[in-house]
């Protein structure tokens, strides 16, 4: 994904707006095209017909994509203070609840979650796997939305392409992470993300990208040419990637009495690409969700001590992943 300049607001904004109206306007245009083409490849494919149901979808994201703009555009225009960050939260959850529910039923896709109670009450930490492009949609349905519960968002830079994304996350208390930038900047930022925490909940991302074998063996690779003492403990994990300290350790450094909430889950690893995606293996899919909280006295004291904290509970998180995927 197009890596976007945060200082760059009115530009950005211009023309991710501009290319959203555009591809949708386009799509739709292109329907009486479109639709007999797909069907016609999903029956000389017999994959589910994944690339009409792919393309229904991108023709609803992009529209509704559009209609929350709008609602935004209200909210931001007429309202203040506390009532417009309620009000934003609210469409945040919204926002997410509906794209996933679209998702769901186009695609078929079980779900089931178990524990999303734990992640209140607030203030927490939430560590969430990332293993599709959905996964930011999880904690906003199940977690947010449900329990009206606040949740600051750490998340990459290059999500500021999708405009609700850019325009909420930066209106509301949420951080963007330049992965390239100055990492002792980056990690201030996060302090300052959560110096006025309150009884908000802070999610995180660990592993920093997307599950892959391919990047799971990169990671391996980069571990022990560097002789880190977690090398052993990473390659036990073959589910999920070794959990990067900076960001996590901050966190824990900078809230020492916060619980943590790990948000593990399965079943949309087939969600992680396009070319992933157009396999129709994602079709029927069953989407396994847990959540489990670490009470803030059990979590270890200094850096050493809470990587291998961190390390332990992502090996129980690659052991639900592994579970889970063995009984689908």
């Amino acid at each position: 994904m197009l890596k976007l300049p945060k200082d760059r607001v009115i530009p950005r904004r211009m023309m991710t707006i501009s290319i959203y109206a555009l591809s949708w306007l386009l799509l739709t245009l292109l329907t009486p095209l479109w639709i007999p083409l797909a069907i016609m490849i999903g029956a000389a494919r017999r994959r589910s017909f994944i690339l009409l149901r792919l393309l229904f979808f991108g023709w609803f994201y992009l529209g509704f994509e559009l209609i929350a703009l709008v609602l935004i555009a209200g909210v931001l225009a007429f309202n203040r203070g506390a009532a417009r960050d309620e009000a934003l939260y609210a469409l945040q959850a919204w926002w997410a609840s509906i794209n996933l529910r679209v998702a769901a039923r186009l695609l078929r896709l079980d779900i089931t979650v178990e524990g999303a109670e734990q992640a209140t009450p607030g203030p927490s930490i939430l560590l969430i796997r990332h293993a599709s492009i959905l996964d930011t949609l999880l904690p906003c349905v199940f977690v947010q939305r449900p329990y009206r519960f606040r949740v600051r968002y750490v998340l990459k830079q290059e999500l500021l392409f999708d405009p609700c994304i850019d325009v909420v996350g930066n209106a509301l208390p949420n951080y963007f992470v330049d992965r390239t930038g100055n990492t002792p900047r980056e990690l201030a930022r996060l302090r300052d993300l959560v110096s006025d925490l309150g009884t908000d909940g802070v999610l995180i991302f660990p592993e920093g990208t997307r599950f892959s074998p391919g990047k799971r063996k990169i990671a391996l690779q980069k571990l022990d040419a560097s002789g880190s003492p977690m090398s052993e403990a990473a390659h036990a994990l073959t589910r999920v990637l070794p959990p990067k300290p900076g960001g996590v350790l901050t966190l824990l450094d900078a809230l020492p009495n916060v619980d943590c909430v790990i948000f593990a889950h399965t079943g949309l690893e087939t969600f992680a690409k396009i070319k992933d995606l157009l396999s129709g293996d994602v079709v029927g899919s069953k989407v396994r969700i847990r959540l489990w909280r670490v009470p803030s006295h059990e979590i270890p004291e200094g850096n050493n001590r809470r990587f291998r904290w961190l390390y332990e509970q992502w090996a129980k998180v690659d052991a639900f992943v592994r579970d889970a995927s063995t009984r689908s």
